[in-house]
């Protein structure tokens, strides 16, 4: 449901105002606008924008005192009127109130603006892998990505500055296609616990919301002092740490270790006490997450001719097209 939008304030002279269902409207809400004007000395008049997956709306509401809190990208819950209605583009309600307790169950997906994410396909694919995990598991998801600014660095920021998925929501494309990859591979595994696969995957690279930071007048993401001095692998380690101990999750005891183990477990590295792949799932994630990194490269410096591409460090060499750009390939008694 899409309502209206226009920019100019409510009006009591207002003609038609349209009743609005409120027990239809979802639990929260996606805040992408907030002002506050004040009326006399003792009212001010507040506005915002709210955006979830089923619908946007305009709100408005008077208050003895703003809320500043209220900032853009923030989870909120609607308090309405005893009969909301739409006047003028906007809605009456009785206010807004910031939600700072993670819903274990709700959909953090469905509340992505446009604005975060261009390209919609990419939050149907994550909705899609969140879709399946196990309500323990959702539950973590939503308590680490809860905060709207670290959600929002999740989802904008790149993967690597230099390397692999550099561009913008390079990290979120990458994190769902080594999910993705990670499923292809286990399909026809006996005994893989596919739900915490998915959660590893959706999880491993999270910390690098906070290994990167944009630099405006640049207009480009460098490094973080944490991500130069911790990096991405113990920063989600803190989420996780954080999460068990402030929200009672129902995790299991084995599933914790086992999500700690693919986050964790390397290859080579023993004496940094890091330990080997031990699980069909730390194995599968350490090889989705190679090949989509390295896909991602090959494709980025491929020539659109066939032959050889641009070269570039993390190959250590230049990648080669075996077919032209478009070109369609015969398998098959036809192609003689």
């Amino acid at each position: 449901m899409m309502l209206p939008s226009n920019t100019s304030h409510p009006s009591a002279h207002s003609v038609n105002p349209v009743p609005l269902p409120a027990d239809r409207f979802p639990v929260f809400f996606r805040l992408t606008r907030f002002s506050y004007s004040q009326m006399d000395h003792q009212t001010y008049r507040c506005e915002a924008a709210i955006y979830h997956d089923s619908m946007s709306l305009q709100v408005t509401w008077e208050a003895c005192q703003p809320d500043i809190r209220l900032r853009q990208g923030v989870l909120v819950r609607v308090c309405w009127t005893r009969h909301p209605y739409c006047r003028n583009g906007y809605v009456r309600i009785g206010r807004l109130v910031l939600s700072e307790t993670p819903s274990p169950g709700f959909d953090l997906l469905a509340t992505v603006p446009s604005g975060w994410v261009k390209d919609r396909s990419l939050v149907e694919r994550a909705r899609g892998l969140t879709a399946r995990l196990s309500a323990p598991q959702l539950h973590l998801f939503n308590v680490i990505f809860w905060d709207g600014r670290r959600f929002h660095r999740f989802l904008s920021g790149p993967s690597s500055l230099n390397g692999h998925h550099s561009g913008p929501n390079g990290n979120f494309r990458h994190s769902i296609d080594v999910a993705e990859r990670c499923l292809a591979m286990a399909a026809d595994k006996p005994r893989v616990a596919r739900d915490l696969l998915i959660l590893a995957a959706l999880l491993h690279d999270a910390g690098k919301a906070d290994e990167y930071t944009y630099d405006r007048d640049r207009q480009r993401f460098e490094m973080s002092d944490r991500g130069a001095l911790i990096g991405h692998r113990h920063t989600i380690l803190e989420w996780i740490a954080v999460a068990l101990a402030d929200q009672r999750i129902n995790l299991p005891e084995e599933q914790r270790l086992g999500l700690l183990h693919c986050l964790t477990a390397g290859n080579g590295a023993g004496f940094l006490g890091i330990r080997q792949p031990a699980s069909i799932e730390a194995v599968t994630l350490a090889s989705a997450d190679g090949l989509s990194g390295k896909s991602d490269l090959l494709l980025a410096n491929a020539s659109d001719d066939a032959g050889f591409g641009r070269y570039h460090k993390h190959l250590g060499a230049r990648p080669y097209v075996a077919e032209r750009a478009g070109e369609a390939k015969l398998i098959g008694p036809e192609a003689g």
